[in-house]
Formats: structure tokens, C-alpha cells, sequence
């Protein structure tokens, strides 16, 4: 993968990225609308609905965002503490001054998700939407998910996923290698941007070398949701 001409490497990746979503913080959740024709409120809201269910005290929203998924639960969990943890501190503050934030139970840390500024075993639930395939080493990452996470807790993990149905594969292909960098042009001025994405999610891992990835690391598949024919999926692993 490449982006602004730079070939992404594991070694340069992060630094990369945090420019790339530096760079489009202020039309991120639009392209996200387009990238996914706003379905991707749904399968949020419905990742929302299933973490409210668990009531957990201490949630960790990583590769937070603009905080769509921490600052609705920080409204519907009063009791609980959320932690927005993103990469992009730009991110981050088109969140806090675009969406009028008055939680006193959410939180903001901007750091990367390879060193999470948690102690062991002190969270008791996170939340992943759209940021994995992003990560430079997603291993590392993962295994800092499980340290932090408490035994027998949980990770949702909301992705685009390359294993879309037959049927809807071409279309989406098409869209998503040739429509979508296009608008991402004449939208954000950064097509650039919205080819990697793209790319990161034709080489995201297949839902069973995903599980594999998890499992070798600690973890259990405990539920799998498919959205739309596959264009995305939940993942629940529960740490072991």
C-alpha cells in the first residue's frame, strides 16, 4: 500500500497514518457515510446496543475517533467511565468541538494503540469500529487489548471486511476501487487518503485468519455478525 506516493511499511505505517487522518479529521464522518452509504450508523448503533447490555464500568473506545460510539454510550451509561483513545489528536478535537460533548464520564487520551496507557487487567470492555486495519502491527496491538482487558471480558471489533457475498463482490470492488477515491477527491481534496483505505480493506484478514490472529493472542470467538453481505462484520472475542 502507498500513500502520497510513500510505500507503508510496517516501520513507517504510524506516522503515516496519523497524518493521513490529521489530514481528513474535518470530513471523516462524511466519507464514512459515502464510503459505506450511511450504513455504518446502523451497524454502530447496533454495536451500541449490544455494549449497553453489559453495563461495564470501565469501556475503552480505541481507534476512537470523532467519538460517534463513546460519546453515545457515555449518554446511556452514566455510571460507567468512557475513554476515547485515538492516534489523531485532530481527530480527536473535531470530535470534542463539532459535537457538543458535556459528558462527565467520558474521557480523551491521544496516544497510540501499540503502548495503551492502561494498567493490567483494568478495563472492562472495548470497543474497536473501523480502526484495526489501520494499526502498523496489529499483533502488538492486539496483545496490549488483552493485557489491559480483564479475564473473561470482551472486544467488539466493528470492520470492513474483503469477505463480501458473491453477489455483491464486483459492485463493491468497483465502488470501492474506482467510485470511491474519486468522490474522496472532490469531497475531502485528498483522494489519496480515501485509495489507502480502500486498499486496507481488500488486505484486511478474512474473518477466519482474523479469529485465528485473535485466538493465538489469547482470545475466543464469542459471537460474529454479518452486516450487509459481508461488507462488514462484528466480531466479539472474549479474553481467556
Amino acid at each position: 500500500m502507498e500513500y502520497n506516493n510513500k510505500k507503508i511499511l510496517e516501520s513507517n505505517k504510524k506516522l503515516i497514518i496519523k497524518k493521513l487522518f490529521n489530514d481528513v479529521s474535518k470530513k471523516y464522518d462524511l466519507m464514512n457515510d459515502i464510503m459505506s452509504f450511511r450504513l455504518h450508523r446502523v451497524w454502530k448503533r447496533d454495536l451500541i446496543k449490544k455494549v449497553k447490555k453489559e453495563k461495564e464500568k470501565i469501556i475503552l473506545d480505541l481507534a476512537g475517533g470523532t467519538g460517534d460510539i463513546s460519546i453515545s454510550l457515555a449518554g446511556h451509561l452514566k455510571e460507567s467511565m468512557i475513554f476515547l483513545y485515538d492516534l489523531s489528536l485532530k481527530m480527536i478535537n473535531y470530535g470534542r468541538m463539532n459535537k457538543k460533548i458535556h459528558k462527565d464520564n467520558l474521557f480523551f487520551i491521544n496516544g497510540s494503540a501499540d503502548q495503551l496507557a492502561f494498567r493490567d487487567n483494568s478495563i472492562d470492555l472495548i470497543t474497536l469500529a473501523f480502526g484495526l486495519r489501520n494499526f502498523s502491527n496489529k499483533e502488538k496491538c492486539i496483545k496490549e487489548c488483552r493485557r489491559v482487558l480483564k479475564y473473561g471480558k470482551r472486544i467488539y471489533v466493528l470492520e470492513f471486511s474483503p469477505s463480501v457475498n458473491e453477489l455483491l463482490a464486483p459492485i463493491y470492488k468497483y465502488y470501492s476501487l474506482k467510485i470511491l477515491p474519486f468522490i474522496g477527491e472532490k469531497i475531502a481534496n485528498n483522494k489519496e487518503a480515501y485509495k489507502y483505505l480502500t486498499d486496507s480493506i481488500n488486505e484486511f484478514p478474512h474473518n477466519q485468519e482474523l479469529e485465528n490472529i485473535f485466538t493465538k493472542n489469547g482470545f475466543f470467538c464469542y459471537n460474529r455478525i454479518k452486516y450487509f453481505g459481508g461488507i462488514a462484520y462484528l466480531n466479539v472475542f472474549s479474553k481467556v
